[in-house]
């Protein structure tokens, strides 16, 4: 028996120690310069195979861990590009190991390499690409993509989470050059963690038919394209955030986040949830009409999006989520409305609180069967409901004169369901190189169901009006288009010519019945004046011809284009009179895109666009709303389709040598049978809203020139930003009309309202980054000049800012991160504003550099206000918000990060490199200006 209980203690005491298992940790330094050296790839090998055991990375402080090594003999290599490499022999036994301080030195050879193409500039340009590098930008330890994008050059992210470049704005976002969460950007920019993004890439994005045909078209879009960096595309990483504070009126604030990506080469799967009631978004979808600056808001949200290459020849991606979000807002508003001889001024406070819930689902299918067919299939299903309540009251005047006020109240819930499919055919001829022929055929169907009540009272001098009443909505429409293009190469590849042929139909039903209150207080008497039934039917035709010529000094591409289309509307009134309307446009257009390089990294691009905009169905409804008894709106069923031309001039230089480049964009747009408001004002001050179409073309330019200098390379960066823009409105407004004199079929046109918008600004930035430290600082002024011809009277805005920022790495894994920003508004009315917003965090990185804590302040000095200027045809407003008092915020936050590495001469596989799969620099210009030609890159 004791021999037995001797062999089985031995046994486990064998077991037990074969299996011990600890760690081998050492600080990585450069030899020359005795600094740490960052993102160093340590990876250890068996010593008697070489086969690969486990890798990671230095830290800033050059520091490193690998965790659960068995005992046995092994290989530890250290690689970093412009170093030797370093190799050493270790034996584990039973303690941790801790090696000495190692020193690599520097590799002339291989420094002389990086010195041309390994600068980390902090922004450089390719083609038709302006590419940021984002390790030149320091963040905090927590930071995600939206504070990157911050400390960016010439990009500017507002407080409703909208990003401008250069003065374009981006429309959507993509990730690895595919579609994440159908292009929703705020799911990408307040989920993403910054430290894992390599390049963000901003660039013009053609439409997936335009990819396949490769013929631009009108829906081009100005996007953005977040790559990942070349050790984070194999393996697991995210973080899962949870923290909670106070602010100063003691209210709990929280802000939890979960985001997980899973990538294996181009398969890439991602899970994202959390909820916050810190007016932090994370994504535009279910939020409605909210915005981080109107009001407090709160969200939950959960989401799933996937795309995975099943084979070579079938592609699968997809997103699904659902968000909640609820808000609460309370608003002081000022708005002068300018006619002939008086000002109409509205002087307004609200307060109202929405709820909504959204659920969305997209799939997109890519098939490949062959070299010559490609097929693509996008459904997609979108349901919303949505709960609100709001109180207003209000006064009107005519100059100084009191003519009304009142109050109202409005309280409604509504659905909305939406379906969609897309489907494209794109072949390619094997008979001629660069003959194709594409189909796209684009369905969609929608139902959308409100209720409401309404109750308002309204008092003039010696009267007042009283409208208690329930509105139900319900409007149905459906859609089908077909477009089917045809390219035929001339005389040869380069001289291409493409035929398109499309045809589309839309119908639109609307019913609305509107109830007052019989004598037993419950709504069922149906009001006549409000109440009605109304359908729309759209037809367009549209034959198109393109040439496109290509080489590698020159590109155009012009065509011609006629587009005919049928409106048909018809109102049935509930006392039985039919009303039938149809309009009959032909809209023809040239448009061009003309490219000249002047070398690979300057060039200049001439686009013009014509489009056509067919008015929606809450114009065109010819019948009153009388929610607002203050402000009637009336439709106006024979509107015509308005006819857009757009054209935008581009200059782009970049310089090798010094990394210096400049960027100069102009936009010019007019519109024919324009889309505008006309304002009739009765003697109370009541006012009677008409969408019609302009006799006069509005227009407006827009300017923008920025220019960024290194002034010491890596280290010192200045940029400026010069813009300035013009803004032609027409509308029509009339005072003291007789409103007994019209009907809803008859709204007299207002005297001609003009109004121009002069504006210009002025940024200058400057940058100085190292590894330890980052010191920004930034100052701007936007001008804004208003003129109408019905007043004398000139608005002049001014706003003046400035401010800096701080980031701080500092020992034992402490970081501090600060900014401030200084604002002066002037011209704002009575209004008129100064605020210094400070924000400040401090973290520290704990667990192996797995966990970081953080505390962050909001708003320290509690100067945060939220003031808005509208400028419209005849009138300029001015709306305050409240907003997120001072709080703040503690905070931890779990990093996962478990990347695969490569077996000894796995070339299919990424090591832990710097610079991707064996230490090589990974080839430039995904997404960027080698983008064109006839493939479709993957979504």
């Amino acid at each position: 028996m004791k021999k037995i209980i001797l062999f089985v203690s031995f046994f486990l005491i064998i077991s037990i120690s074969s299996f011990a298992q600890h760690s081998i940790q050492a600080m990585v330094f450069d030899a020359k310069k005795d600094i740490p050296i960052e993102m160093g790839a340590i990876r250890l090998l068996h010593a008697p195979d070489s086969t690969f055991v486990q890798g990671v990375e230095t830290n800033l402080k050059g520091y490193f861990i690998i965790n659960k090594v068995k005992p046995g003999n092994y290989i530890l290599v250290i690689s970093m590009v412009g170093y030797v490499n370093y190799s050493q022999k270790v034996t584990m036994v039973q303690n941790d190991l801790i090696l000495k301080n190692i020193h690599l030195k520097e590799n002339a050879h291989m420094l002389g390499e990086v010195q041309v193409t390994g600068n980390e500039a902090q922004l450089v340009v390719k083609g038709d690409t302006t590419e940021f590098n984002a390790t030149a930008f320091k963040t905090a330890q927590n930071a995600v993509v939206e504070d990157l994008l911050k400390r960016m050059p010439g990009v500017e992210v507002g407080t409703d989470g909208k990003i401008t470049v250069n003065g374009q704005s981006i429309t959507k976002i993509r990730v690895n050059g595919k579609k994440f969460f159908d292009n929703d950007i705020e799911m990408a920019t307040k989920n993403i963690p910054a430290e894992v993004i390599d390049k963000v890439q901003v660039y013009d994005q053609k439409s997936d038919m335009a990819q396949l045909t490769g013929f631009e078209d009108n829906d081009t879009e100005h996007i953005i394209n977040l790559t990942f960096k070349p050790n984070r595309r194999k393996g697991t990483f995210g973080n899962v955030m949870a923290g909670a504070g106070l602010d100063l009126n003691d209210n709990v604030r929280y802000d939890s986040n979960m985001f997980l990506n899973t990538m294996d080469g181009d398969n890439q799967s991602t899970i994202t949830t959390g909820g916050n009631n810190a007016n932090n978004t994370r994504s535009s979808r279910g939020r409605g009409a909210f915005a981080n600056n109107s009001g407090l808001t709160s969200m939950q949200n959960i989401g799933y999006n996937d795309n995975s290459i099943v084979n070579p020849k079938f592609t699968a991606g997809g997103y699904a989520s659902f968000n909640h979000t609820f808000n609460e807002t309370t608003n002081t508003s000022n708005k002068q409305t300018y006619l002939i001889d008086s000002t109409y001024i509205n002087k307004s406070k609200s307060a109202s609180n929405s709820e909504n819930y959204s659920a969305n689902m997209r799939a997109e299918l890519e098939w490949k069967p062959d070299t010559l067919n490609t097929f693509l299939f996008q459904p997609n299903i979108n349901y919303n409901q949505s709960y609100s309540n709001s109180n207003n009251t209000y006064t009107n005047l005519t100059d100084t004169a009191k003519t009304s006020w009142g109050n109202t109240s409005n309280s409604g819930n509504g659905s909305s369901i939406v379906g969609s499919l897309g489907a494209m055919y794109n072949h390619k001829f094997s008979s001629k190189k660069g003959r194709t022929f594409t189909a796209n055929l684009q369905t969609s169907v929608s139902q959308n169901d409100n209720g409401s009540y309404n109750y308002s009272k309204n008092i003039v001098p010696y009267d007042s009006t009283v409208v208690d009443q329930h509105t139900l909505n319900h409007a149905t429409s459906n859609s089908i288009n077909l477009k089917m293009s045809y390219v035929e190469p001339l005389w040869n590849v380069r001289n291409l010519l493409q035929t398109i042929v499309s045809v589309g139909n839309s119908n639109s039903m609307s019913d609305k019945n509107q109830y007052n209150k019989d004598l037993s207080g419950r709504y069922s008497q149906l009001d006549s004046v409000y109440s009605n039934n109304f359908s729309n039917r759209f037809y367009s035709e549209t034959l198109e011809f393109d040439y496109r010529y290509v080489n590698k000094t020159f590109n155009a591409m012009m065509g011609v284009k006629g587009e005919p289309s049928q409106t048909f509307s018809e109102t049935q009134y509930i006392n039985g009179i039919n009303s039938d309307v149809s309009n009959k446009v032909f809209n023809f257009s040239p448009n061009a895109r003309l490219q000249y390089n002047f070398g690979k990294k300057k060039f200049l691009r001439i686009d013009y666009r014509g489009q056509t905009d067919q008015p929606s169905i809450s114009q065109m409804q010819p019948v009153k709303n009388n929610s607002n008894p203050m402000n009637m709106t009336i439709g106006n069923p024979a509107l015509n389709p308005d006819f857009n031309h757009m054209l935008l001039l581009m200059f782009s230089a970049f310089n090798d040598s010094t990394f210096a480049s400049v960027n100069a964009f102009l936009n010019a747009q007019t519109t024919r049978n324009a889309l505008v408001s006309n304002s009739i004002f009765d003697a109370t001050g009541k006012q009677y809203s008409q969408t019609v179409n302009s006799a006069d073309d509005p227009y407006n330019i827009n300017g923008n020139i920025m220019l960024n200098v290194p002034l010491i390379k890596k280290l010192l960066h200045f940029n400026t930003n010069t813009s300035f823009g013009l803004n032609q409105i027409y509308g029509y407004s009339s005072r003291g009309v007789n409103a007994n004199e019209f009907n809803s079929d008859n709204l007299p046109l207002g005297d001609l309202s003009n109004t121009r918008r002069y504006n210009a600004g002025e940024m200058l930035s400057m940058t100085f980054t190292n590894d330890l430290l980052e010191i920004g600082l930034r100052g701007s002024l936007k001008y804004s000049n208003t003129v109408n011809n019905l007043s004398s009277a000139i608005s002049i805005t001014k706003d003046w800012t400035g401010g800096g920022n701080v980031i701080l790495h500092l020992p034992y894994n402490f970081g501090i991160s600060s900014d401030i920003n200084y604002t002066t508004q002037q011209g704002y009315s009575a209004i008129a504003q100064n605020q210094l917003i400070w924000n400040a965090s401090i973290d520290k990185t704990v667990f192996n550099s797995l966990g970081v804590m953080a505390i962050k302040v909001m708003d320290i000095l509690h100067q945060q206000k939220n003031i808005i200027q509208s400028i419209g045809s005849n009138y300029i407003q001015y709306n305050t918000y409240n907003t997120l008092p001072t709080y703040f915020l503690l905070s931890f936050t779990y990093k996962i990060n478990q990347f695969k590495g490569a077996k000894k001469n796995d070339d299919n596989g990424p090591r832990f490199d710097r610079f991707g799969p064996g230490g090589e620099r990974p080839p430039r210009g995904d997404g960027g200006g080698d983008r064109g030609g006839n493939d479709r890159p993957p979504f």
